[in-house]
């Protein structure tokens, strides 16, 4: 007989497992409900074959096996946010050795969990990400007459690299300002640090990435601030994506 685990997606309150019946979630596993004291664990057991601490090892090498299995996380925890005012996500494969071990577990983090809860109840997580539209460099300077030419050129050069440190140096409050103008608008915030360009897909420099937790019924607020501030700062390109489950606002440190 195959030796099993309890994968645990999140943690929320007054879940219906009726409504998660029949959603397959990580390794094609069932989905269903655990119950704990006032908490609703969603979970699944899964094969530890292929979850076990070995296996693992080996299948977080495999990006294929990452993306699937972080995709079908993401879908679990969309679906059950989308039945709950709070739910507290946790983080990609994990897993226990039984229910009993996860309900253990989820009695250890009993208090935090509620604080969590508490937190997000009635809110949602959206992306902003800010990026740079690109402006013109300083000019060079004109060889100065009588100067070498490799002189010149090192001249040239410094003042083309004082001209950029500058000009981001300015692109950058003007995006911490952008920030603090947002930050009323939402119950919390977190800056994350900007994505490489390779990951963004953009070729603009991204200067801003943060995430908000705002209140749902203030998510039109939140847009029209955003529409207001688009006006404000022409010299960005503000991407917003959501609304999300609060993961940076609910995952627990040590799940």
């Amino acid at each position: 007989m195959a030796e099993t685990g309890t994968y645990v997606y999140a943690v929320g309150r007054e879940l219906d497992g009726e409504v998660l019946s029949g959603l397959a979630g990580v390794g094609d596993a069932a989905v269903r409900t655990l119950a704990h004291r006032d908490l609703m664990a969603v979970v699944s057991t899964v094969d530890l074959a292929e979850f076990g601490e070995t296996a693992l090892r080996q299948n977080l090498e495999d990006l294929g096996w990452v993306e699937r299995t972080a995709r079908r996380h993401d879908e679990v925890v969309r679906r059950a946010a989308a039945i709950t005012t709070a739910l507290a996500p946790f983080r990609l494969v994990t897993i226990y050795r039984s229910d009993d071990a996860a309900r253990d577990r989820i009695e250890e983090l009993y208090d935090d969990l509620s604080a969590a809860l508490d937190r997000i109840d009635g809110r949602s997580e959206w992306s902003v990400k800010i990026y740079g539209r690109g402006q013109a460099m300083p000019t060079a300077p004109v060889m100065t007459e009588g100067m070498g030419t490799g002189v010149a050129y090192l001249e040239r050069r410094r003042a083309e690299i004082r001209g950029r440190q500058a000009a981001a140096a300015d692109q950058q409050a003007l995006a911490d300002q952008l920030f603090w103008d947002l930050v009323p608008a939402a119950a919390a915030t977190r800056r994350l640090a900007p994505q490489d360009q390779r990951l963004s897909g953009r070729r603009q420099p991204m200067v801003l990435n943060a995430t908000f937790l705002v209140d749902d019924e203030r998510s039109t607020e939140f847009f029209e601030l955003i529409d207001a501030l688009r006006a404000r700062y022409s010299t960005f390109d503000i991407e917003v994506n959501g609304p999300w489950p609060p993961y940076s606002f609910a995952v627990l440190d040590k799940p």
